[in-house]
């Protein structure tokens, strides 16, 4: 009889799994493809640009999307996150005074953004490394980050739906409009004018893709807008600014450390450097976002809606289980061939960029895993943690830079100093969750896989 019993619960759990593995594997999936779509079309567009124009040129572009990330960030308070949690946990007139509360909040934040940049173009473009002159560029990406930040309020609400398909589609709206107009934009790269007014064609086209993706979902947004309830509720505003602060802090702190990083780069070695720098960032970025994108659609949401912390730690394992072997095996093979890759993504001019690459390619599997171990806290709200994590890894990102520096050349040294960042990150989050078992052993193969390959292909 106890047997039968004990059958029956192994069963039961086995079940379990199952239903919690085959909706996420399917999610996962469908997000990758469209963030492989979204990489594909970036590369396309860095590879014109890189191939027509120059690593001047990229490093250029890459400057401007700096300061337009920045900006970004500031304009939207980085509440994507908060406000796609909010949706996902909370109903009724709750949750209508919570979205109408953070729509006027990111307003708000768009509006002083944008002032600041068009009041104070030249020393902004001196912070980012970029001489008084380029004012006129910057007055650009003002209306670059207040277009962005329209996308990142309608994508956030699609996250709260809960329509993994639509955003998966939409992801490719901003890259493909960047590579329809890299052609015209590197043939043009002498009038460097050229590059922001892409950056504001790009924005302005995955605005009215996401307003159009939004369209069958009118009557549920209108639900979640009108009706009773306040439009603004004190609150609803401490409860976005719990998360959304945090996460302004952390994206502020991490964009600064950035740019500070970049502008050292410039001044020491001059764009065409930063462009060699842009290159090994952006294969990394890029991949890595094949991981981290395939995820989010899922899993705050899904960690916010857990209400056990047995149910939590079940989602934070399944979610690692899965993505520590597909990044060991992406970054691997990049690894193995890193010449290849940044000749194929842009040009023979940017093979010395795999000295850069074969760092942050290291950093790159920490980056996933410490990432999957942060979301925890803004699921439930530890806010301290979050804060205390994040601001330590820009710390150490910028403190190692210049550390480093005095051993090896400002771009080295940044590629150095980001392994170091999410290695101090990691261990941090791994603090917080103190996940064990089988996870932790298959992320651990996953580590010696990428270190065996990187090792072997150290010099190439």
């Amino acid at each position: 009889m106890g047997g039968r019993t004990v059958n029956a619960a192994a069963t039961l759990e086995r079940s379990a799994a199952r239903r919690r593995w085959t909706p996420l594997a399917g999610i996962m999936t469908l997000s990758a493809m469209g963030a492989a779509g979204s990489g594909l079309l970036s590369a396309v567009a860095s590879k014109v640009i890189a191939a027509v124009a120059g690593p001047a040129a990229l490093g250029l572009l890459g400057t401007l999307q700096q300061i337009s990330q920045i900006a970004l960030t500031g304009a939207t308070a980085n509440g994507g996150t908060a406000l796609a949690r909010g949706a996902s946990a909370l109903d009724g007139i709750e949750r209508r005074e919570f979205l109408r509360t953070a729509a006027i909040t990111f307003l708000f934040a768009t509006v002083l953004v944008v002032s600041i940049l068009c009041l104070e173009p030249a020393r902004v473009a001196s912070l980012g490394g970029l001489p008084e002159s380029s004012a006129t560029l910057v007055k650009w990406i003002a209306g670059v980050a207040g277009v962005s930040a329209a996308y990142v309020f309608l994508t956030s609400l699609l996250n709260g739906l809960g329509a993994a398909r639509r955003l998966a589609l939409l992801q490719l709206a901003g890259p493909g409009a960047m590579a329809i107009l890299a052609w015209p934009a590197a043939r043009r790269a002498v009038a460097p004018i050229t590059f922001p007014i892409m950056l504001m064609a790009a924005a302005s086209s995955t605005v009215i893709a996401a307003l159009f993706t939004l369209r069958p979902y009118r009557r549920t947004l209108a639900g979640w807008f009108l009706g009773a309830g306040r439009w603004w509720q004190r609150d609803a505003s401490r409860q976005f600014l719990s998360i959304s602060a945090a996460m302004l802090a952390t994206g502020l702190a991490g964009s600064a450390a950035l740019t500070f990083v970049r502008s050292r780069i410039i001044r020491s070695q001059g764009l065409a450097e930063a462009g060699q720098f842009d290159a090994a960032w952006g294969v990394s970025m890029n991949q890595v976002s094949l991981v981290l994108a395939s995820l989010q659609t899922h899993y705050l949401p899904a960690l916010a809606r857990a209400r056990t912390t047995r149910e939590k730690r079940e989602e934070i394992a399944s979610v690692l289980m899965l993505a520590a072997p597909a990044s060991a095996i992406v970054i691997a093979i990049i690894a193995a061939a890193k010449p290849f890759w940044l000749t194929l993504f842009y040009s023979a001019e940017f093979r010395q960029a795999s000295l850069y690459l074969r760092w942050t390619l290291l950093g790159d599997y920490l980056k996933v895993a410490s990432w999957i171990l942060s979301i925890p806290m803004l699921a439930a709200a530890d806010v301290r943690m979050f804060l205390a994590a994040d601001l330590s890894a820009c710390a150490v990102l910028a403190a190692s830079s210049i550390a480093l520096a005095r051993f090896r050349t400002p771009a080295e040294a940044a590629a150095i100093g980001f392994m170091l960042t999410h290695a101090v990150h990691l261990a941090i989050c791994a603090f917080y969750v103190r996940l064990r078992g089988l996870p932790v052993l298959v992320w651990a193969g996953g580590l010696s896989l990428v270190i065996g390959v990187s090792f072997l292909k150290w010099n190439t």
